[in-house]
């Protein structure tokens, strides 16, 4: 039987003197990870837990660490969940049916852009 567990991501805001430390602080944190920082001061975190009760400890500790202005919670997994998403991508096929056709031309093909230039875009309009 597989064991539950939460992931969760969260934008932590702080200024941009008090980001190096910040980042420190966090990575000790048990279940806490950095993964990307600006000069803005905003630090993106993940989480995993066992609980959404212990989700919300973590996210309250980091809320309580001096330098950090803010905190939110951004989007968040139960294994469940990210179960059924793994089921539903194994049923489908691995490459899509546009790209198995010889007769389709690049120029048909849309791409929608990639969740690093997502999350710049994002953070960018929050300067």
């Amino acid at each position: 039987m597989q064991e539950d567990f939460n992931v969760s991501s969260l934008v932590v805001l702080c200024t941009p003197q008090n980001i190096e430390s910040l980042w420190d602080k966090i990575n000790q944190i048990e279940g806490a990870e950095c993964h990307y920082r600006d000069g803005s001061g905003k630090i993106i975190v993940t989480l995993e837990s066992q609980s959404i009760e212990e989700e919300i400890r973590l996210l309250k500790r980091i809320e309580k660490i001096e330098g950090v202005l803010s905190a939110q919670m951004i989007y968040a997994y139960h294994s469940t969940e990210l179960e059924a998403m793994r089921q539903e991508i194994a049923k489908q096929e691995s490459v899509p049916k546009v790209l198995q056709n010889e007769q389709s031309s690049a120029q048909g093909i849309v791409y929608n852009g990639d969740v690093q230039s997502a999350l710049d875009e994002i953070l960018e309009k929050d300067k």
